[in-house]
């Protein structure tokens, strides 16, 4: 772009038709640092409309008179595990490609979070809080406003930046392995915490399994949570040969 060529974007414009924060946040969305990038209005167009779901989310849907309400849409209970894993992979990500300065990709994982948190029945303020001061660097000034409205007196410039904790890293699906009499037989993937009933349910759907387990009598079930699942049978009883 050159003055010369009268194709110059002026960022007061930009500013009064989408606001500083889709201006900053596009910019940074525009992809690395390092390399050239070409302006495109659908790009902030797109950036603006993700600030506005944001926006949504957490103040609720605009009243009939186009106006929001003053409080949130967020609830005070405790997340699933779920949310608190979405939550700190979420943190993980954006805080190491802010180290990075890949800021490009860590938007994208909070324009993840947004999709999969408009699934929720709930908005957990624990979960909803760190995402805000996630957001408060791309875009400060709609996140310093969302953090009023969810009940704060300080600016969030003097809060923490969030930490994600391993604890939630995990993956939320284990392989288990499953033992018929001692012996390994096969494996099952299991959801982490799965109970000694669903894992023993799981190896008995299981095509490979379910031949050592059909019409077969179980003595006990040995269960190891995340290890194994080690299944007593009786042994089967040998048929009476005719004639002997």
């Amino acid at each position: 772009m050159s003055k010369s060529r009268g194709n110059v974007i002026n960022p007061d414009d930009v500013v009064l038709e989408y606001g500083a924060d889709s201006l900053r946040l596009y910019e940074m969305f525009m992809g690395p640092l390092r390399e050239s990038k070409q302006w495109s209005t659908s790009g902030i167009e797109g950036v603006h409309r993700f600030l506005a779901r944001v926006w949504r989310l957490i103040i609720g849907p605009p009243l009939p008179n186009g106006t929001f309400q003053d409080g949130t849409a967020t609830v005070n209970e405790k997340p699933t595990i779920d949310q608190y894993r979405c939550l700190h992979r979420t943190i993980e990500k954006v805080t190491e490609e802010i180290e990075g300065t890949r800021f490009n990709t860590g938007i994208s994982a909070m324009m993840e979070f947004i999709n999969i948190a408009y699934k929720w029945d709930r908005l957990p303020l624990s979960v909803i809080e760190p995402f805000v001061l996630l957001l408060s660097p791309y875009a400060p000034h709609m996140s310093e406003e969302l953090w009023c409205r969810l009940g704060h007196t300080e600016s969030l410039a003097y809060e923490p930046f969030p930490k994600a904790d391993p604890a939630y890293l995990k993956d939320a699906t284990l392989v288990l392995a499953v033992q018929i009499n001692g012996k390994t037989r096969g494996t099952i993937e299991v959801e982490e915490g799965c109970s000694e009933e669903d894992a023993f349910r799981l190896a008995s759907l299981d095509s490979k399994l379910s031949r050592f387990l059909d019409g077969i009598t179980v003595r006990k079930r040995i269960y190891v949570p995340g290890k194994v699942l080690n299944v007593v049978v009786e042994a089967p009883k040998k048929a009476n040969v005719v004639g002997q």
